[in-house]
């Protein structure tokens, strides 16, 4: 399944999809390549963990931004504003898995 909102130049391909009434995770992969114009800013709920597995890139958590080479993970709170900030290597290739809050009485 690809992701609403994808834009030229990127994909989000949803790797499974939670049928329960609440998600509790969304694993991604993403690919960007050459075309890749404009950069979604993201803020969501929960825990993102991110595993790059091809090229290079910028990625901006908060004020912060981070170089990323293939194996190199990150992980950070997701209500934080987050996302791409430059494209070094392309095609770049990561995961993105995306662990949402659960209540205790869930």
């Amino acid at each position: 399944m690809v992701r609403k909102g994808t834009t030229r130049g990127h994909t989000y391909h949803l790797l499974a999809y939670d049928q329960g009434p609440k998600k509790i995770f969304e694993p991604f992969l993403i690919t960007m390549d050459d075309e890749s114009e404009r950069f979604p800013v993201f803020e969501h709920p929960g825990t993102e963990f991110i595993h790059m597995l091809k090229g290079v890139i910028e990625y901006r958590h908060g004020q912060q931004t981070y170089v990323l080479h293939p194996g190199d993970t990150l992980t950070f709170q997701g209500d934080v504003p987050h996302g791409p900030e430059k494209l070094i290597k392309t095609p770049i290739q990561f995961l993105s898995i995306i662990l949402y809050p659960q209540t205790a009485a869930e």
